[in-house]
């Protein structure tokens, strides 16, 4: 059975661009080329478990603009604690032209936050206004039982919740969304990007972020079926690599992050972002051409469960000049 966190996201995305979900909102900070804090800090209520087709949107007061026909890097942190069941937290950045309600683009995460934890979930990207009008970037955010636990919930966001325009407008960048939901049971490459670096540019940047949900139980989700289903997690390795290559398409020069990092997701987390990056990636003058090519690299332990990388903009890569 798909859980009910995907089924929310995939059930936002769907709301949110036909303008009819409830959207809860504070009094929204002024946009800015920096960092945006929350104007909004303290209790939310957590949606009963029964209500995940239909997310409440609560607008965390954050606002970042993208002028028209200009990509900038925006990063969010959203930090929550004090939930009193596991709840499952989307993360969102979603982004609009002046007036609209249906969206232009988006950055989502989707993890289940434990009772009485604190959490950060890092969610970023590269978000770019088309050449009509400039976009305002909203900080959300939709919080769900996971337990169907009855009366009712709570979970706090932090004053230290933000969204951040990183660098201004980016001269050069290219990203690339996981464009399906995979089931991953040994290896996968996830959003694969390419890019050539402007002249006279001697390093690039790059990210990798995967949301990933574990495969577990008797009655899994269809996509999860003929996976590995019992263990009681997964062992999620990542490594972003980067290639430079020759003119005729051979790798010229690989750089990664480093080793295969794992980390250990736990069917009651269930869903988690892993974020990888590297912030000078070397252009190689040895090199035929000035084009890379660049994936997150994701494994499955054999020894635990399968998991799904997630689609719906929650899964990306980009190369970009700062």
């Amino acid at each position: 059975m798909k859980s009910a966190l995907v089924a929310a996201l995939s059930a936002a995305a769907l709301l949110a661009t036909g303008s009819v979900a409830l959207l809860t909102t504070g009094s929204p900070a002024a946009a800015s080329d920096l960092r945006v804090y929350t104007s909004v800090p303290g209790s939310y209520r957590v949606q009963p478990t029964s209500t995940n087709g239909t997310p409440v949107f609560h607008d965390l007061g954050a606002r970042i603009t993208v002028p028209a026909g200009t990509t900038k890097y925006l990063s969010s942190k959203l930090i929550v604690s004090a939930a009193t069941v596991v709840t499952e937290t989307s993360h969102l950045v979603y982004c609009r032209l002046p007036g609209a309600t249906a969206l232009t683009d988006r950055l989502v995460s989707g993890q289940n936050v434990l009772a009485g934890t604190t959490t950060t979930i890092l969610t970023r990207g590269m978000i770019t206004a088309p050449a009509s009008g400039s976009l305002t970037c909203s900080l959300e955010a939709i919080f769900i039982d996971h337990t169907a636990t009855s009366g009712a919930q709570s979970i706090r966001v932090e004053a230290s919740t933000y969204v951040e325009d990183v660098f201004g407008v980016l001269p050069a960048s290219a990203q690339t969304y996981q464009p399906t939901r995979t089931r991953v049971d040994s290896g996968y490459y996830a959003a694969p990007v390419t890019f050539t670096a402007p002249a006279g540019v001697t390093s690039i940047q790059a990210i990798g972020d995967v949301n990933v949900t574990t495969c577990y139980g008797t009655k899994p989700e269809a996509l999860c079926v003929g996976g590995r289903l019992t263990g009681g997690y997964a062992y999620v390795g990542t490594q972003l690599v980067v290639h430079q290559l020759n003119q005729d398409g051979s790798v010229c020069n690989t750089t990664t992050n480093g080793a295969l990092a794992g980390v250990t997701v736990s069917n009651t987390v269930h869903h988690f972002k892993i974020n990888t990056w590297h912030t000078a990636v070397p252009v190689l003058a040895s090199c035929s051409s000035r084009t890379f090519s660049a994936s997150t690299r994701v494994t499955a332990n054999a020894g635990a469960e399968s998991i799904v990388v997630e689609a719906n903009h929650q899964s990306l890569t980009a190369l970009f000049v700062s």
